[in-house]
């Protein structure tokens, strides 16, 4: 049967033929091998990493951590008795010297008991002084001495218990300070072990807070700091307690300073955030996409050693902005490796390209390493 061809199959033969004719002719062209003028893999074997030295500026570091402002001291005062409340001689707010009557409850009896118990003492007093009297001229034998000495102690035993809860009507302050709140009013009933008032000694004023484990071994008794209260005042002080005992839960230890200085609206439970100025040390400006973790989860870099070898290089960070990160610990000079550090692994040996990058200027770290968070 004879086929007939029209137009549109004289069109793709040609296009058949004219790719293969393309693609024979590409076959047995030319050998050059393609040159990729900067090979991440050497012929040696070793992967080319772009690496630069460290070059910081001696900065003054500080440790910052958050806390708040309180008491030196804070008491609860609970009644030793049971009681009404018959007079209220200091309010909420008031100043008060130790010793002075915040509030006194009924006496009831007291009075009358201090008396019986010290009539009943000196009675007992004569008759341990007659016995002893007696003992002496050989008219009494020890047993009734003995019997007249433990009459006496407990007479005096009497008469100390009721001049006790005599005195106890009387609640007193205990230390120089403020009644911050009081809890009953002129009429109540109050049981033994009620509280009834909090005072709070601010002589002198702290700061408390919590420090990061990793901090904690940069802060010592005795070191001055300052802390900046939210309402933006700022007071001096020093370092006066650290906890030997990190909150399992937290992994912080409990700091307090004391304040040398205090501000005119000073009150108990103001945030705070208290800084302890460290010795110089110098700190890098870089990318933040140079940033590893090692196993452990430490922040890090990866550098490179005298034998071209990567390896861990720990760094703290100090400060971040929009456009990179401030960080400290490595010695100036350090090697880094800048470009290529997701390819190579720790340990492995690397043929390092050295470049120097633009250094910051000086504005340009004040602005964005010492600016206080």
């Amino acid at each position: 049967m004879k086929i007939q061809l029209n137009q549109g199959h004289w069109v793709a033969i040609a296009l058949f033929v004219g790719l293969s004719l393309w693609m024979l002719i590409g076959a047995i062209g030319s050998d050059d091998a393609f040159d990729n003028p900067r090979p991440l893999a050497l012929d040696t074997g070793l992967f080319r990493v772009q690496a630069e030295h460290l070059s910081g500026e001696l900065i003054q570091r500080e440790v910052n951590f958050s806390g708040y402002t309180a008491a030196n001291r804070r008491v609860e005062i609970r009644s030793e008795i049971s009681g009404k409340v018959i007079a209220v001689h200091k309010a909420k707010g008031s100043n008060v010297k130790k010793g002075e009557i915040i509030l006194e409850l009924d006496s009831r009896d007291l009075p009358a008991r201090v008396k019986q118990a010290q009539a009943n003492l000196r009675q007992r007093q004569m008759e341990a002084q007659g016995a002893k009297e007696l003992a002496n001229k050989g008219l009494a034998n020890e047993s009734q001495t003995v019997q007249a000495e433990t009459l006496l102690a407990n007479a005096e035993a009497d008469y100390t218990l009721a001049k006790i809860q005599l005195d106890n009507t009387k609640i007193r302050a205990p230390f120089d300070g403020i009644v911050d709140q009081r809890m009953v009013e002129v009429g109540d009933f109050i049981r033994d072990n009620t509280a009834v008032a909090v005072m709070l000694d601010f002589s002198p004023w702290l700061v408390k807070g919590q420090i990061p484990e990793r901090e904690a071994a940069n802060v010592s008794i005795g070191d001055e700091a300052w802390a900046s209260l939210v309402n933006g005042d700022i007071i001096e002080g020093k370092i006066r307690f650290i906890a030997s005992e990190a909150n399992p839960q937290t992994r912080t230890f409990a700091v307090e300073m004391e304040a040398t200085s205090k501000s005119s609206n000073m009150s108990s439970g103001i945030t705070a955030r208290i800084n302890v100025p460290q010795p110089p040390t110098y700190a890098y400006y870089l990318s933040p996409a140079l940033l590893v973790l090692d196993d452990q989860g430490k922040l890090g870099l990866k550098g490179i050693d005298k034998d071209n070898k990567v390896y861990f290089v720990p760094v703290n960070l100090l400060k971040a902005d929009d456009k990179g990160i401030w960080v400290y610990g490595p010695e100036t000079g350090t090697s880094i490796i800048t470009v290529g550090q997701g390819f190579v692994e720790i340990g492995q040996k690397v043929a390092p390209v050295y470049t120097s990058l633009e250094e910051p200027s000086e504005n340009q770290f004040k602005n964005n390493a010492l600016t206080a968070e």
